[in-house]
């Protein structure tokens, strides 16, 4: 009666035990995993994670802040032009246009000092790549293995696998 629900249990319960089983031996001191060692740590190449991370938030703020800004006064724009005060909302439009110009060029030079201050904790690839590596193979292991049981999400679960290794530092 409930075969097809008791088998994407089982199928999930095993892939989260196969993902489990992929991370515990970086976990585990002393073992051949946690003591991987990566030829670029201290050389000012990225620190996982934290470099990632600061890249996407840059490419954010390149992209999206002057797109939401765009936004923002096109809804400004909208309002003043249907309330019949668009000689108000005008100025206020072309002001929020050069602060966000300004906001997005000033936030992109504080990321690209933040990126660059961060590539000194590449230090911390060593231990951190094998668990992100770990991770990432253990989502593309159940995504692939047990898609069928995670049906329709397990090309999903194996995508995160790309998507979890984007974090590893070089």
């Amino acid at each position: 009666m409930n075969e097809p629900k008791t088998r994407r249990l089982v199928g999930l319960a095993g892939g989260a035990a196969i993902a489990l089983f992929a991370v515990l031996p970086a976990l585990v001191p002393g073992s051949a995993s946690a003591a991987t060692t990566d030829s670029n740590a201290g050389s000012g190449s990225s620190a996982a994670v934290v470099t990632p991370l600061l890249e996407f938030f840059e490419f954010g703020n390149t992209i999206g802040t002057p797109l939401l800004c765009s936004d923002a006064g096109s809804v400004v724009s909208i309002i003043g032009v249907q309330g019949g005060a668009d000689a108000l909302s005008t100025p206020l439009v072309n002001q929020l246009n050069t602060l966000c110009t300004n906001f997005a060029s000033e936030g992109n030079g504080y990321l690209q000092q933040a990126i660059t201050e961060s590539q000194s904790l590449s230090l911390i690839n060593p231990v951190v790549n094998p668990l992100i590596a770990a991770l990432a193979n253990g989502f593309d292991t159940v995504g692939t293995e047990y898609g069928p049981s995670l049906s329709p999400f397990g090309p999903t679960v194996a995508g995160l696998g790309g998507t979890v290794a984007f974090f590893e530092g070089s």
